[in-house]
């Protein structure tokens, strides 16, 4: 009997573990929003640095819609920011799962009560809170907030998401049963060819040959004229996009697969993935293509430190290996997640010209790093720090310095170059002459990037050296912020009448390390005021303020200390 329960205590506890979307009754989840769903984004459609983790549902181009909770549950973690999702709300359900509701307007009911005692209490409207699972339960179809456009969001809209609670790793929305049409199926708009070391070649080159395709209903072929041979080791990639029913929105694709003479060598698929391996999004496009022509091909071979779980099935990383006079037929297969299919086939013969074969200009590096291990590289003046997994492959690295750029205090330094992307922060040490205290006070390491645009990125001292993090190479100097950031009130002055105002706004700039902090007051007491960071704006919104004359102040604080202050009697 003992055993009999032990054994029955495993299987539901391997359940509970195995969790996926075939588990979630289609019927489960309802729509979060009361409108017909058209979607502006997908599940895993590529993004800068990141996959999109849910789904971007059109609200018709405004606010204020109402957003019903999913399924039953409790509210476990609600977060106020100026960036990313915006104003957002998380609810863990019975069956495993958590949804995510971001970029609101505002929070509704015993919810939005809750929160702002919370941010009272705190006297801060920015938080990341997670309250008791008994504080705010919730029923499917209970109003939660309304749709916005707070955050990191680009145009009014909901960002929805399903997550397993227990990894919190974000789950396909689209494969559990909401009413979104799609009968179209993915665009293949080209394929990209890639030799893979020094020995191999692509029609006579050692450089990426890239190839137009064209096709009608799912059925594509390189554009006329084209033909692929090539040599050695080389690897392919597929520049692909699918849309759905009624938006012309660019989306992500579910499945990739190619084969070889009819063998799958490598196939994808946008389940589910884990945010701490988010990043390796860099690893799966060609990164320096993107960076130069803003086109993302997803490779399908696959670099030895990315850990993506997208990957299903691979033969040797997906990379190709072509002598001379083989004859391959490829096929890739791309689906999207309600099964639409596209195809497209092409031949690859084995074959090179020495005579045709171009010098390539060669950079002398200074030395190769392993993405293995921990690896330190150290110049006169300059250290960097490269942690264990902050590389996708070995690295041969190279280092030069340039003249002291205007505003700067140092050379700028150049760790390799931005077209080789990071999985982890690497450290960046600058030796800096002597300042005084006031000085390094003001010290931030900036990041300037191939285009010559410059991010502050902070930085605390040791001895003479000042050190930040980064999560990209590039060229990297001192500059000191000595300015205090600016404050412009855009609708009152002092002794205004401000009866017929509902909100107090300014406008806020900071000229290098950015605003870091605020604080209003009205009369002394602290108000609350709301950042919108893509607007540069901070605005009160008046509540219950009693008639007569009144001061309100407020203090912005940037990265490295700098203060500006402002004092304004008004009216109410």
């Amino acid at each position: 009997m003992i055993k009999k329960i032990i054994f029955t205590l495993f299987i539901i506890a391997t359940s509970l573990k195995t969790f996926s979307q075939d588990s979630i009754p289609k019927d489960y989840f309802r729509s979060p929003l009361g409108i017909p769903l058209f979607l502006a984004g997908n599940f895993g459609e590529l993004r800068s640095n990141h996959f999109h983790g849910g789904l971007d549902m059109k609200t018709q181009g405004r606010e204020g819609f109402n957003i019903y909770a999913a399924a039953d549950g409790f509210v476990s973690r609600i977060k106020v920011s100026p960036w990313g999702y915006g104003k957002t709300i998380y609810i863990d359900h019975p069956n495993g799962t958590t949804t995510v509701y971001a970029h609101l307007q505002q929070y509704k009911g015993e919810i939005a009560t809750l929160v702002k005692n919370y941010q009272y209490a705190t006297e801060s409207w920015e938080f990341d809170w997670y309250p008791s699972d008994t504080l705010m339960r919730v029923k499917k179809g209970d109003v939660i907030a309304l749709s916005g456009n707070t955050g990191g969001s680009g145009g009014p809209h909901l960002h929805f998401e399903i997550r397993d609670t227990k990894s919190e790793n974000p789950i396909n929305p689209l494969l559990v049963g909401f009413d979104i049409k799609d009968n179209i199926k993915p665009t293949i708009k080209s394929i990209i060819v890639t030799p893979l070391n020094d020995t191999s070649y692509v029609n006579n080159s050692r450089k990426a040959q890239r190839f137009l395709a064209v096709g009608i209903n799912g059925v594509y072929k390189l554009k006329y004229g084209s033909s692929i041979s090539a040599y050695g080791e080389v690897g392919i990639g597929i520049e692909t996009i699918d849309k759905l029913n009624g938006v012309s929105n660019r989306n992500g694709i579910y499945s990739i697969e190619l084969s070889q003479n009819s063998e799958t060598i490598y196939k994808s698929e946008m389940k589910r993935f884990s945010f701490n391996q988010d990043r390796a999004l860099n690893s799966l496009i060609d990164y320096e293509m993107f960076l130069a022509k803003k086109i993302r091909y997803q490779k399908s071979y696959i670099d030895p430190n990315n850990n993506l779980q997208i990957y299903t099935q691979h033969k040797n990383n997906g990379i190709i290996l072509i002598s001379k006079n083989d004859k391959n037929n490829f096929t890739y297969n791309v689906k999207d997640s309600y099964g639409n299919l596209s195809s497209i086939t092409f031949p690859i013969t084995g074959n090179f010209n020495k005579s045709l074969i171009k010098p390539v200009f060669e950079i002398l590096y200074d030395t190769t790093f392993s993405y293995q291990d921990s690896n330190s590289f150290e110049r006169q003046n300059i250290i960097v720090s490269i942690p264990k997994d902050a590389l996708y492959k070995d690295l041969p690295f190279h280092f030069s310095t340039a003249d002291t750029l205007i505003g700067a205090i140092t050379p700028t330094y150049f760790i390799h170059n931005d077209y080789t992307p990071l999985h982890k922060a690497i450290n960046i040490s600058i030796k800096v002459g002597r300042l005084s205290e006031y000085e390094r006070s003001k010290a931030t390491i900036v990041h300037f990037d191939r285009r010559k645009r410059y991010y502050a990125k902070g930085g605390t001292w040791r001895n003479n050296y000042i050190t930040a993090k980064s999560k990209k190479f590039g060229g990297f100097a001192v500059m000191l912020d000595t300015i205090p950031p600016k404050i412009t009130p855009t609708n009152m002055f002092e002794n205004k009448d401000m009866s017929k105002n509902s909100t107090i706004t300014v406008k806020i700039a900071d000229n290098l390390s950015g605003v870091k902090s605020f604080r209003g007051t009205i009369d002394g007491n602290w108000v609350m005021m709301e950042y919108e960071a893509k607007k540069a704006k901070i605005f009160h919104t008046f509540d219950n303020l009693s008639k007569g004359k009144h001061n309100f102040e407020l203090t912005l604080t940037d990265g490295v200390g700098n203060e500006s202050h402002v004092s304004i009697p008004f009216i109410r």
